[in-house]
């Protein structure tokens, strides 16, 4: 299930959407040469950084997977925050129906 506009700017069960600027963070407490390994992704992936749709986190998420290593544990956990994201989103809003029935 994609995040839907509503669900990109709300907190769900206490959980932000993940951006890119976690991405690279996690590349800063994980791997040598962060800026450099970050801007390697961005030309990989052909984006600017700042970009805010789920294709852009998405992409940036598979990418690093890709590389592997620490890169590769970053990603995927980036993966992991979209997936639990999109999810806890998706169970809130049919709780949420569920109430209002």
């Amino acid at each position: 299930m994609p995040i839907t506009a509503e669900l990109e700017d709300r907190l769900v069960y206490g959980l932000r959407r993940p951006t890119l600027a976690d991405a690279r963070e996690s590349l800063r407490a994980s791997v040598d040469n962060p800026d450099a390994v970050w801007s390697e992704l961005l030309a990989q992936t052909g984006l600017a950084g700042s970009e805010t749709t789920t294709a852009a986190l998405s992409a940036m998420a598979q990418a690093m997977l890709v590389r592997g290593g620490g890169v590769g544990m970053c990603g995927n956990a980036l993966h992991i925050r979209i997936t639990a994201y999109t999810a806890l989103g998706a169970v809130e809003d049919l709780i949420a129906v569920s109430v209002k029935a």
